[in-house]
């Protein structure tokens, strides 16, 4: 009778420890699916590049060296229709395109706040075009050079800064002291000559299909990335790329500072981190 109660007690035992167990495992995953989720909604890059490579890219072995300038080859082609999300768009190919380049910034149109005060007027484009980037090529790009540039966004415009310089960003003058203006002036001369409009540009990226936009969605500051694909003009929208040769801003200067020309890439392959995205 005692051998059956103590076999009954530890069962009993077993059975509660089963269930502790399967508790403590159950809180764990709970505990990890938030921690994953504030991840995901603070720095929704991080999370992706623990997953995105291995769901939508392929390794490859390539070994990317910053271009010390763009490739491009001029074409003619007739336009076609590509559709996003249920939205038709046409296009006109007028160049093949392809650059390593480091990225100084990303703008991305997606994020709540971008749909709530954009998304209102620039829906269609937003669908077509969901981010923007500033690409840095040739000594620029050079980590060196690079830091001492800060990269700037605004309304689809791109440009590049001499870091810690105060730039003048409306007609009233900035009132500072002699020494205070002779600091910037100086600060200004040691990296303006490094700016080279031949260096840098401002890509609104069409996103040929989802593993390439899964790929753009990963990109941050100072990555390294390899982009193909064709320069297109987006006639029903009066939106223009042009020509390379087409291709200036000339004096154009918006608060400040002179904007890469902006490039309408339709990107059909991304390489990052060893991992190609086509």
């Amino acid at each position: 009778m005692n051998e059956v109660w103590l076999k009954t007690l530890e069962q009993s035992k077993i059975r509660i420890a089963e269930k502790k167990h399967k508790r403590k495992y159950f809180a764990l995953c709970v505990k990890v699916a938030i921690i994953m989720l504030c991840l995901h909604l603070v720095f929704p890059q991080y999370v992706k590049r623990l997953v995105y490579p291995y769901l939508f890219g392929k390794y490859t072995a390539e070994n990317l060296q910053i271009s010390r300038a763009d490739l491009f080859e001029d074409i003619t082609a007739e336009t076609f229709i590509f559709k996003r999300k249920n939205i038709s768009y046409t296009l006109q190919p007028r160049t093949k395109y392809a650059v390593t380049a480091r990225v100084g910034t990303v703008e991305d149109y997606t994020t709540l706040t971008n749909l709530i005060f954009r998304g209102q007027f620039q829906g269609k484009y937003i669908n077509l075009v969901p981010r923007d980037m500033v690409l840095v090529i040739g000594q620029m790009a050079e980590p060196s050079v690079f830091e001492k540039f800060e990269f700037v966004h605004e309304e689809r415009a791109g440009g590049v800064r001499c870091k810690g310089v105060k730039y003048q960003t409306s007609f009233m003058p900035t009132f500072i002291s002699a020494e205070k203006a002779d600091e910037n002036r100086k600060k200004y001369q040691q990296c303006h000559h490094y700016i080279k409009i031949e260096e840098y540009n401002n890509y609104h990226l069409i996103p040929a299909n989802e593993r390439i936009n899964k790929a753009l969605e990963m990109l941050l500051p100072n990555d390294i990335v390899h982009l193909e694909g064709i320069l297109v003009d987006v006639p029903q929208m009066g939106l223009n790329t042009g020509t390379r040769k087409e291709q200036t801003h000339r004096n154009m200067r918006i608060n400040g500072y002179a904007p890469g020309m902006c490039f309408i890439l339709y990107t059909t392959k991304v390489i990052l981190n060893n991992r190609m995205y086509k």
